[in-house]
Protein backbone atom coordinates (compact mmCIF):
# COMPACT_ATOMS: atom_id res chain seq x y z
CA UNK A 1 0.00 0.00 0.00
CA UNK A 2 1.36 3.07 -1.39
CA UNK A 3 1.35 6.45 0.67
CA UNK A 4 -1.46 7.88 -0.89
CA UNK A 5 -3.93 4.91 -0.12
CA UNK A 6 -2.25 5.02 3.41
CA UNK A 7 -3.21 8.87 3.39
CA UNK A 8 -6.95 8.11 2.11
CA UNK A 9 -7.38 5.44 4.66
CA UNK A 10 -6.68 8.05 7.31
CA UNK A 11 -8.55 10.15 5.84
CA UNK A 12 -11.68 8.17 5.57
CA UNK A 13 -11.17 7.11 9.31
CA UNK A 14 -10.52 11.05 10.77
CA UNK A 15 -13.85 11.29 8.45
CA UNK A 16 -15.69 8.73 10.08
CA UNK A 17 -14.58 9.28 13.54
CA UNK A 18 -15.63 13.24 13.00
CA UNK A 19 -19.25 12.04 11.52
CA UNK A 20 -19.82 9.85 14.55
CA UNK A 21 -18.61 12.74 17.14
CA UNK A 22 -20.99 15.13 15.18
CA UNK A 23 -23.73 12.34 15.17
CA UNK A 24 -22.84 11.70 18.63
CA UNK A 25 -22.68 15.26 19.38
CA UNK A 26 -26.23 15.73 17.73
CA UNK A 27 -27.93 13.08 19.62
CA UNK A 28 -26.89 14.41 22.76
CA UNK A 29 -27.68 18.17 21.80
CA UNK A 30 -31.78 16.29 20.54
CA UNK A 31 -31.66 14.55 24.05
CA UNK A 32 -30.89 17.52 25.73
CA UNK A 33 -33.48 19.34 24.00
CA UNK A 34 -36.00 16.85 24.67
CA UNK A 35 -35.10 17.00 28.42
CA UNK A 36 -35.21 20.49 28.81
CA UNK A 37 -38.83 20.72 27.07
CA UNK A 38 -39.80 17.93 28.93
CA UNK A 39 -38.61 19.47 32.37
CA UNK A 40 -40.06 23.38 31.00
CA UNK A 41 -43.44 21.16 30.53
CA UNK A 42 -43.45 20.23 33.73
CA UNK A 43 -42.23 23.17 35.54
CA UNK A 44 -45.22 24.98 33.33
CA UNK A 45 -47.46 22.44 34.13
CA UNK A 46 -46.65 22.64 38.29
CA UNK A 47 -46.60 26.28 38.17
CA UNK A 48 -50.39 26.11 36.70
CA UNK A 49 -51.78 23.36 38.69
CA UNK A 50 -50.32 25.37 41.61
CA UNK A 51 -51.99 28.48 40.74
CA UNK A 52 -55.17 26.24 40.06
CA UNK A 53 -54.65 25.03 43.57
CA UNK A 54 -54.66 28.49 45.22
CA UNK A 55 -57.00 29.63 43.04
CA UNK A 56 -59.54 26.65 44.20
CA UNK A 57 -58.36 27.73 47.72
CA UNK A 58 -59.30 31.48 47.60
CA UNK A 59 -62.62 30.82 45.70
CA UNK A 60 -63.80 28.15 48.62
CA UNK A 61 -62.35 30.54 51.18
CA UNK A 62 -64.54 33.35 49.41
CA UNK A 63 -67.62 30.74 50.08
CA UNK A 64 -66.84 30.13 53.14
CA UNK A 65 -66.43 33.64 54.54
CA UNK A 66 -69.52 34.46 52.66
CA UNK A 67 -71.63 31.41 54.64
CA UNK A 68 -70.22 32.57 57.77
CA UNK A 69 -71.24 36.02 57.48
CA UNK A 70 -74.71 34.81 56.71
CA UNK A 71 -74.50 32.49 59.27
CA UNK A 72 -73.72 35.96 61.79
CA UNK A 73 -75.77 37.98 60.42
CA UNK A 74 -79.14 35.30 60.42
CA UNK A 75 -77.94 34.87 64.44
CA UNK A 76 -77.90 38.08 64.69
CA UNK A 77 -81.26 38.98 63.12
CA UNK A 78 -82.56 36.08 65.00
CA UNK A 79 -81.37 37.50 68.17
CA UNK A 80 -82.74 40.36 67.86
CA UNK A 81 -86.13 38.98 67.15
CA UNK A 82 -86.01 36.79 69.99
CA UNK A 83 -85.08 40.20 72.62
CA UNK A 84 -88.06 41.72 70.95
CA UNK A 85 -90.18 39.11 71.63
CA UNK A 86 -88.86 38.39 75.33
CA UNK A 87 -89.42 42.66 75.72
CA UNK A 88 -93.33 42.08 74.47
CA UNK A 89 -93.40 38.99 76.67
CA UNK A 90 -91.85 41.03 80.08
CA UNK A 91 -94.19 43.56 79.15
CA UNK A 92 -96.97 41.70 79.11
CA UNK A 93 -95.90 39.98 82.56
CA UNK A 94 -95.46 43.61 83.80
CA UNK A 95 -99.20 44.69 82.95
CA UNK A 96 -100.86 41.56 84.29
CA UNK A 97 -98.68 41.95 87.59
CA UNK A 98 -99.65 45.85 87.88
CA UNK A 99 -103.80 44.67 87.27
CA UNK A 100 -102.95 42.27 90.15
CA UNK A 101 -101.76 44.51 92.38
CA UNK A 102 -104.51 46.94 91.90
CA UNK A 103 -107.22 44.21 93.53
CA UNK A 104 -106.51 44.89 97.04
CA UNK A 105 -107.65 48.27 96.97
CA UNK A 106 -109.48 48.01 94.04
CA UNK A 107 -111.87 45.61 94.60
CA UNK A 108 -111.72 44.22 98.14
CA UNK A 109 -114.14 41.53 97.96
CA UNK A 110 -112.43 39.67 95.15
CA UNK A 111 -109.30 39.69 97.07
CA UNK A 112 -110.88 38.18 99.94
CA UNK A 113 -111.86 35.45 97.60
CA UNK A 114 -108.51 35.44 96.50
CA UNK A 115 -106.98 35.09 99.50
CA UNK A 116 -109.34 32.54 100.90
CA UNK A 117 -108.94 30.37 97.53
CA UNK A 118 -105.01 30.53 98.25
CA UNK A 119 -104.97 29.57 101.67
CA UNK A 120 -107.12 26.97 100.63
CA UNK A 121 -104.94 25.39 98.16
CA UNK A 122 -102.18 26.20 100.39
CA UNK A 123 -103.37 23.96 103.10
CA UNK A 124 -104.24 21.23 100.76
CA UNK A 125 -100.58 20.78 99.03
CA UNK A 126 -98.93 20.96 102.71
CA UNK A 127 -101.37 18.50 103.91
CA UNK A 128 -100.14 18.28 107.48
CA UNK A 129 -101.49 18.71 111.00
CA UNK A 130 -99.71 22.22 112.13
CA UNK A 131 -99.75 24.86 109.83
CA UNK A 132 -98.20 28.54 109.51
CA UNK A 133 -99.55 31.31 107.58
CA UNK A 134 -97.94 34.33 106.27
CA UNK A 135 -98.89 37.74 104.73
CA UNK A 136 -98.71 41.29 104.25
CA UNK A 137 -98.65 43.55 106.85
CA UNK A 138 -101.55 45.37 105.51
CA UNK A 139 -103.55 42.27 105.50
CA UNK A 140 -103.25 40.90 109.29
CA UNK A 141 -106.68 41.64 110.01
CA UNK A 142 -108.52 40.10 106.74
CA UNK A 143 -106.41 37.10 106.82
CA UNK A 144 -106.82 36.75 110.80
CA UNK A 145 -110.78 37.03 110.04
CA UNK A 146 -110.33 34.56 107.34
CA UNK A 147 -108.99 31.12 109.02
CA UNK A 148 -111.24 30.60 110.92
CA UNK A 149 -113.50 29.74 108.11
CA UNK A 150 -111.26 28.12 105.81
CA UNK A 151 -109.86 26.06 108.49
CA UNK A 152 -113.50 24.70 109.12
CA UNK A 153 -113.78 24.12 104.70
CA UNK A 154 -110.63 22.53 104.87
CA UNK A 155 -111.48 20.07 107.63
CA UNK A 156 -114.75 19.48 106.21
CA UNK A 157 -113.73 18.78 103.12
CA UNK A 158 -110.32 16.61 103.39
CA UNK A 159 -111.52 14.73 106.81
CA UNK A 160 -107.92 15.76 108.37
CA UNK A 161 -107.41 18.09 111.23
CA UNK A 162 -105.36 21.14 111.45
CA UNK A 163 -104.03 23.99 113.14
CA UNK A 164 -103.12 27.04 111.41
CA UNK A 165 -102.22 29.62 113.02
CA UNK A 166 -100.92 33.61 112.16
CA UNK A 167 -97.69 34.50 111.89
CA UNK A 168 -98.30 38.57 113.63
CA UNK A 169 -94.37 38.84 113.60
CA UNK A 170 -92.88 38.56 110.03
CA UNK A 171 -94.15 39.61 107.28
CA UNK A 172 -94.01 39.32 103.39
CA UNK A 173 -91.88 41.81 101.58
CA UNK A 174 -92.88 45.14 101.07
CA UNK A 175 -92.37 43.70 97.35
CA UNK A 176 -95.22 41.76 97.79
CA UNK A 177 -98.69 42.85 96.42
CA UNK A 178 -100.73 40.37 97.42
CA UNK A 179 -101.37 36.27 98.80
CA UNK A 180 -99.88 34.49 101.42
CA UNK A 181 -96.94 32.07 102.04
CA UNK A 182 -98.50 29.06 104.37
CA UNK A 183 -95.32 27.16 106.02
CA UNK A 184 -95.33 23.65 108.19
CA UNK A 185 -92.90 21.90 110.13
CA UNK A 186 -90.78 23.85 111.32
CA UNK A 187 -90.85 26.41 108.10
CA UNK A 188 -88.85 23.87 106.77
CA UNK A 189 -92.42 23.20 103.87
CA UNK A 190 -93.20 26.53 102.23
CA UNK A 191 -95.89 26.89 99.68
CA UNK A 192 -95.77 30.53 97.87
CA UNK A 193 -98.87 31.99 97.12
CA UNK A 194 -97.92 34.96 96.73
CA UNK A 195 -99.34 36.91 93.57
CA UNK A 196 -95.96 37.44 92.24
CA UNK A 197 -95.10 33.28 92.94
CA UNK A 198 -98.28 32.40 91.31
CA UNK A 199 -97.92 34.81 88.45
CA UNK A 200 -94.56 33.53 87.40
CA UNK A 201 -96.14 29.93 88.04
CA UNK A 202 -99.25 30.56 85.19
CA UNK A 203 -96.49 32.29 83.18
CA UNK A 204 -94.55 29.21 82.74
CA UNK A 205 -96.87 27.17 82.50
CA UNK A 206 -98.62 28.59 79.67
CA UNK A 207 -95.28 30.41 77.91
CA UNK A 208 -95.83 27.94 74.80
CA UNK A 209 -99.63 28.93 74.30
CA UNK A 210 -98.66 32.31 74.93
CA UNK A 211 -96.12 32.64 72.30
CA UNK A 212 -98.53 31.09 70.02
CA UNK A 213 -101.15 33.68 70.28
CA UNK A 214 -98.85 36.17 70.24
CA UNK A 215 -96.87 35.29 67.58
CA UNK A 216 -97.73 32.24 66.18
CA UNK A 217 -96.31 28.93 65.41
CA UNK A 218 -92.99 29.13 64.31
Amino acid sequence: MNDSQVKQQIQQMVSFIKQEADDKSNEIRVKAEEDFNIRKLSAVESAREKIRAEYEKKVKQIDINRKIAKSTEQNAARLEVLKARDNILQETMDGASKKLSAIPAADPAMYKSIINALVMQGLVVLADADVVVRCRAADIELVDALLPSVTEEYVATSGSPVTVNLDRNTFLADSCTGGVVLLSRGGTIVVENTFESRLEIAYQQNLPKIRGMMFGNP
